[in-house]
């Protein structure tokens, strides 16, 4: 490599673009995917788990799951299962502002009971702010379409009683309005309480109308833990979002493909590069290799001698060319997606070793031109 400088910086600096681009793109997609991921849980849950279909939607009293589902979920966790779970209690009630006449032409609105600080990490972008999410038995979080219906706003009392109880003269319950949500979703026209103190209220204690889930990896990994969990929990249905799961693996799916097709042919361009530099380097030793036929050496040995120094270019290359390309992957991934990535260490083993497997393999096309130097022949200076 040394003597034959110009040829071994060559397909050295072949080898180099080579495995600088694909480091590029290994860290690109590695950096890419954890961002979409995350990304992607502003979305919300991805699955819901609900009481078997027999009729009626989840606001139904008839379709009620155990909290018990809670503990098998985590036993699902702790063997690994990504998987986060957030309970939820559905149910219509008059909601009133406190002062105001509360009878029949009270607006009924949808009232979910949930863990809020549990809902708030499922739903990023549902900030209620610190003091919501310790909410006591006599507060609430309301959506913004909410609290422009019954004018309400922070610190206000507003009143809350089941239909049933509203129309036999039952008085409602009062609670006052800790934050107000503005999400762009269902949540802007619902009413949020502690789930324990729904369920008081509605005489459910223990009962849920379903759990959100929010499964982690991709469309082809959530499907599997779907399955999984529908498997090890009778008397329910694990239903996944499709709308999140399939846009998730599309995206996913289609920068994998981008990779690989780039891949192909960034390989393709550096092995027809090492390969010509390979050939002039072996042609320009004719003489070399007929000394070495000439003394004795085997053509096996002057073809492991080749595929030695081509291995060697491979991984001199693919060394620098990863450093170089974790360096160009960080600068591209801030230009263009304003994210900050970290270098992406399994793709060092395999970028440098890919480098030498492909120096190698293309060296052992024109490295059979040993085979046909004949020393009497090429010493005579035929």
């Amino acid at each position: 490599m040394w003597v034959k400088r110009p040829q071994a910086m060559l397909g050295t600096g072949s080898l180099l673009v080579g495995a600088a681009i694909a480091s590029l793109l290994l860290n690109l997609y590695s950096g890419v995917q954890r961002k979409m991921t995350h990304d992607f849980r502003a979305f919300g849950p991805n699955a819901m788990l609900t009481p078997v279909s027999g009729g009626g939607s989840l606001l139904s009293s008839t379709r009620l799951l155990d909290e018990s589902n809670l503990d098998r979920l985590a036993f699902f966790r702790q063997q690994g299962t990504e998987v986060d779970a957030v309970p939820v209690l559905y149910s219509v009630m008059r909601a009133g502002k406190a002062g105001t006449e509360f009878d029949l032409r009270s607006s009924n609105l949808v009232v979910t009971g949930t863990d809020l600080a549990g809902f708030a990490r499922m739903n990023p972008d549902w900030q209620p702010g610190a003091n919501a999410l310790l909410s006591g038995a006599s507060e609430c979080v309301v959506g913004n379409e909410v609290a422009i219906r019954l004018h309400l706003r922070v610190s206000d009392r507003m009143d809350l009683a089941p239909v049933a109880a509203a129309e036999g003269g039952t008085n409602p319950a009062a609670f006052r309005v800790v934050a107000i949500v503005d999400t762009g979703s269902s949540e802007d026209d619902q009413v949020f309480l502690p789930l324990p103190v729904l369920q008081h209220i509605l005489g459910l204690e223990g009962k849920i109308s379903g759990i959100e889930l929010r499964i982690g990896g991709g469309s082809d990994q959530v499907n599997a833990t779907v399955r999984k969990l529908q498997a090890g929990l009778p008397g329910a249905e694990v239903v996944p979002i499709r709308q999140i799961v399939y846009s998730e693996g599309v995206v996913l799916r289609t920068v994998r493909r981008l990779l690989l097709l780039l891949t192909i042919l960034i390989l393709a361009i550096v092995a027809l590069c090492v390969m010509a530099a390979m050939a002039a380097i072996i042609l320009e030793r004719r003489k070399d290799i007929a000394v070495m036929k000439a003394l004795g050496a085997s053509d096996s040995l002057v073809m492991r001698l080749f595929l030695s120094e081509s291995a060697g270019m491979g991984l001199a290359g693919g060394l620098a060319g990863f450093l170089a390309g974790a360096l160009m992957a960080q600068v591209v991934a801030l230009r263009l997606f304003q994210v900050h990535l970290g270098i992406t260490w399994w793709t060092f083993p395999f970028v440098s070793a890919s480098s030498m497997l492909l120096a190698a393999v293309v060296t052992l096309f024109p490295v059979r031109i040993v085979h046909r130097i004949q020393p009497a022949l090429v010493l005579k200076g035929e």
